[in-house]
């Protein structure tokens, strides 16, 4: 939560500094005028980025993003991308909304759980599809202000907003390959649990039949 504050505080204050340097002297704008819209801009793109969140929870059916579907399989290829730029070392400090689904991702509470890690994998599912959405629609902002302020303010801000929404992507992206093995590791451990509890119970009645 405080990187995203933080990223969200900064770049605010970037896209602000920038335009009183350069853009009061093109447009004659006021300092406050400027303060507003970055502001303005920064809170409307936050409520967009909810819209399209409670969309796709309430209006898409679960059986898309459950565990079965192929649609969210992760390559090898995939993977070693995250690798290289680094995810193991910055991953932790991303904010995880799972306080608005009663889900939390921060971590594998229940590792042996297999109705666990199926929702998990659901979760993470719908997860990788609102911040997908939320990169290209963040940009429906850029039509709120005039044209010719469109890249002093809105483009900055929709373009902050895909970055905050590429990286929970991404390592989103990078855990499903682990979530799923993990649940294929816990459906056979069921599976041998089921067949051992059915041979112990077949025994007595093979000796009672003698």
């Amino acid at each position: 939560m405080i990187f995203y504050i933080l990223a969200i505080g900064l770049s605010m204050l970037l896209i602000m500094a920038v335009n009183l340097v350069i853009n009061v002297n093109l447009y004659n704008l006021d300092w406050w005028y400027i303060v507003v819209a970055v502001t303005a801009l920064t809170v409307a793109v936050i409520a967009v980025d909810g819209i399209i969140a409670t969309i796709i929870r309430r209006c898409m059916p679960e059986r898309w993003f459950d565990s079965d579907s192929k649609h969210f399989n992760v390559s090898k290829k995939e993977c070693r991308f995250y690798e290289k730029i680094g995810i193991k070392k910055w991953k932790d400090k991303v904010i995880e909304l799972g306080c608005f689904t009663n889900f939390s991702k921060s971590e594998v509470k229940d590792p042996n759980d297999v109705d666990y890690v199926k929702r998990y994998i659901l979760e993470v599912n719908y997860g990788a599809v609102i911040h997908l959405a939320c990169i290209f629609l963040g940009f429906v902002i850029v039509f709120i202000y005039p044209l010719r302020y469109t890249l002093m303010f809105a483009v900055p801000i929709a373009f902050v907003n895909a970055v905050l929404n590429l990286l929970p992507l991404f390592i989103l992206r990078y855990n499903t390959p682990r979530l799923k093995t993990l649940l294929k590791l816990n459906e056979r451990k069921a599976a041998r649990r089921n067949q051992e509890q059915n041979n112990d119970i077949d025994i007595p009645d093979m000796v009672e039949n003698h």
